[in-house]
């Protein structure tokens, strides 16, 4: 053999090693993925030692897993949100279960973007948003949709954050999100080819349960949408469209499992259940349980400030008392306080912790003082989606059209029963949040108190110890 041919017949055979190393994997006759989600863990810890070990046994027993966020992973623990750099501890605990994706919810979006470019780089999973500008936004780290490869299935995940339709904003304080500009998730459409690239689409979704429908019923080129925002419980998963939505509630104490069978490369079935981690009753993950451990060391917010005589039983009466304690404010008439501001479910009787006040209100906003008229406090609940609850009047309003349903505000009663003066000024008070959402850029008058909204609920409960919130009537009454 000269040595010619022998130096052919070495290149011939280096490249045909080259050339099968870099061809792409082989679709399998049959593959499995399976896909654990969770959505609105809003930085609690209080199921992740369960959720590890569940992931654990899931990776034991299948292949090829993938673990996916649907937003809010920030806001709503005080050993989170207080933790200095703020929200590390919860990318700590994801990154150590494993996450491989996320899409960012509207809360990711509370401590700005330097706060959030710092979480994003830690994060070892990619993150998703296709409907940002993302080139003028100064945020980092972050695509349109991102291709996971399992066992040669392409599986395609296209990010879709809550943007508001009034406000064309994430339902965040207005200041942090002011320079980014944001698209409506109907730009899902534009993405269609996604169908093409990938074996698997599925839209990773924080923009509520009503337009994962209306997406559902526009793209149908999806397999899968996996949703956040509305901490919808989905037992079962909806069929809409061809197309399998789930959502799993918040705090991962139900997270969705969704198998997805395909034989060549083509879907042949998708299930899901959702599992309940609130009733593990397996061993939980040691590590995460030390995690948790290093984390919740901080004593100062446990030390109580007040004991109370009785219990303040649900979410509605909760908010009364937030409501009540920002219309206790001095030069007060009214307040206004969102359902969705109060956290947990109802205040126990005895004594109260600073930390129980800030699981209460994780924001932590600062109270507005804004001066109105009649029209403008109906005005602004008539922006709104869901109920708010008053303090100093009561108002009944009925739904309108609309995915969002805005209300239609028809009476507005003083707490005497008189209706309110049309032409009197009324000191409302509110929050930073719905400010800046709703009347930021409106010619009224308003001050500042200085006050933040956890501040301001424990001087409250402080020197009314003996409040009694069992038994009060409903403030904000639907019609029909």
């Amino acid at each position: 053999m000269t040595e010619k041919k022998y130096l052919l017949i070495c290149l011939t055979t280096i490249c045909c090693f080259w050339l099968n190393s870099c061809a792409p994997p082989k679709v399998p006759e049959h593959a499995e993925i399976v896909i654990i989600s969770f959505n609105d863990l809003h930085g609690s810890f209080d199921h992740m030692a369960e959720f590890s070990a569940f992931l654990q046994e899931i990776r034991a027993r299948h292949e090829h897993v993938i673990v996916a966020s649907a937003g809010d992973i920030f806001t709503g623990n005080p050993y989170n949100d207080f933790f200095e750099p703020t929200q590390a501890p919860i990318v700590d605990m994801l990154n150590h279960i494993g996450v491989d994706i996320s899409v960012l919810g509207n809360h990711e979006f509370n401590y700005g973007v330097d706060v959030l470019n710092d979480r994003i780089k830690e994060l070892n999973g990619a993150v998703v948003a296709a409907n940002i500008e993302l080139s003028t936004s100064g945020l980092k780290g972050i695509k349109p949709y991102h291709i996971i490869k399992k066992n040669g299935i392409n599986i395609a995940f296209l990010g879709l954050v809550n943007v508001e339709e009034r406000s064309g904003k994430p339902a965040t304080l207005y200041d942090r999100v002011k320079d980014i500009q944001f698209f409506s998730p109907d730009i899902a459409l534009n993405y269609r080819y996604l169908r093409k690239k990938a074996h698997v689409f599925v839209s990773l979704s924080h923009i509520g349960i009503a337009f994962d429908r209306i997406l559902a019923d526009s793209l149908p080129e999806l397999d899968l949408i996996i949703g956040g925002h509305s901490h919808t419980v989905l037992e079962k998963p909806e069929y809409r469209n061809g197309v399998l939505i789930t959502q799993a509630s918040r705090f991962a104490e139900k997270v969705g499992k969704t198998v997805i069978q395909l034989e060549k490369g083509v879907v042949t079935s998708i299930t899901n259940e959702l599992i309940n981690l609130g009733e593990w009753d397996a061993p939980v993950d040691s590590g995460m349980v030390e995690l948790i451990k290093k984390y919740e060391g901080d004593r100062r917010f446990e030390q109580p400030f007040v004991s109370l005589q009785h219990s303040i039983p649900n979410v509605e009466q909760l908010t009364y008392m937030v409501a009540d304690a920002a219309a206790a404010l001095p030069g007060v008439d009214f307040s206004l306080v969102n359902f969705s501001a109060v956290k947990i479910p109802r205040m126990p009787a005895g004594e109260v912790t600073p930390g129980d006040i800030l699981r209460l209100s994780p924001s932590n906003n600062y109270l507005i003082v804004v001066e109105l008229k009649p029209a403008d406090i109906r005005a602004l609940i008539g922006q709104r989606s869901d109920f708010i609850s008053p303090a100093g009047f009561t108002y009944t309003a009925r739904r309108g059209p609309g995915p969002e349903e805005f209300l239609q505000v028809e009476k507005l009663m003083c707490s005497n029963g008189e209706e309110l003066d049309e032409n009197r000024i009324y000191h409302m008070a509110i929050d930073n949040f719905l400010f800046s959402r709703h009347l930021r850029n409106l010619p009224f008058n308003f001050k500042n108190t200085g006050v933040t909204t956890v501040d301001n609920i424990i001087n409250y409960l402080r020197d009314n110890p003996d409040v009694d919130y069992r038994n009060r009537p409903k403030r904000a009454k639907p019609i029909g």
